[in-house]
């Protein structure tokens, strides 16, 4: 809201949590289609590599740092297999979990004021597959078993969390773009405005790491906005896979007519 403020994106499509550490050649296909559309370019060094890190510290007088990663590193891990256990295995012994905190540890030494993001759950479709995703029930479980990855780095670092997978209803087409994989600007909309309201409630510092879910700005109704402390009561999984579930229950029960087989 601040009239000299301004949003610097680093974001690079397909990115994973190493990329961000150190470095990413984008896709030739996305640069092509940046320059098409008119968009900026990305920000790559003369070897024509983004390295997100590096223009952070070059930044002049960053504020707080939004951080969304790791949804591509569960995508690479569905090359090999749809299983809910295999996936997890393979995402944890690549070193998921000391990667993202190493992350945060590199970005708070720059910027204290991060804003960590769980990954929202795809759009629920009939034929998952044909964008590389396993069905709905594992990728609800794959997010229910790394929450604590994030609620935990949250609580040491004393940082808050948007939880995106409770504020995305996946069975409504329009929270997503392009694909099921891909935000809307409705729901890109969506972000924005809990980055902000984070920025102007969240005492960074003082306060102890809370979760917000849900819409900015509306009264009622089931997406209504939620801030939760990130306390005891969240350790183990039990507490956030009924409070996934029952997001997508609702969310089912309010999404405009559709026929899904998930």
């Amino acid at each position: 809201d601040h009239k000299d403020g301004r949003c610097t994106n680093y974001a690079v499509d397909e990115s994973q949590i190493d990329h961000v550490l150190v470095g990413i050649r984008p896709n030739p296909g996305y640069v092509r289609s940046r320059r098409w559309n008119k968009m900026d370019p990305y920000p790559m060094d003369e070897k024509g590599v983004v390295r997100p890190l590096k223009l952070l510290r070059e930044l002049k007088d960053p504020t707080h740092v939004l951080l969304s990663i790791g949804g591509n590193d569960a995508r690479e891990a569905f090359v090999s297999s749809f299983n809910i256990d295999n996936i997890y295995k393979t995402m944890v012994d690549r070193g998921i979990i000391e990667r993202f905190e190493r992350l945060v540890t590199e970005i708070q030494s720059v910027v204290p004021n991060v804003i960590l993001v769980i990954v929202y759950h795809p759009q629920i479709t009939s034929c998952p597959f044909l964008y590389m995703l396993p069905n709905a029930a594992t990728i609800t479980e794959l997010i229910v078993k790394f929450s604590p990855m994030f609620f935990n780095i949250a609580r040491k670092f004393k940082v808050p969390v948007i939880d995106l997978a409770r504020t995305f209803n996946p069975y409504d087409s329009s929270d997503y773009g392009s694909s099921p994989i891909e935000p809307s600007n409705t729901s890109g909309i969506m972000i924005a405005e809990l980055a902000r309201h984070i920025i102007h409630h969240f005492e960074f510092g003082k306060e102890e790491a809370k979760v917000y879910t849900g819409l900015v700005g509306k009264a009622s109704g089931y997406r209504a906005l939620k801030v939760e402390a990130l306390d005891d009561s969240w350790e183990g999984l039990t507490k956030y896979r009924a409070s996934l579930q029952k997001h997508l229950a609702d969310g089912r029960q309010n999404a405009p007519s559709s026929c899904v087989i998930s």
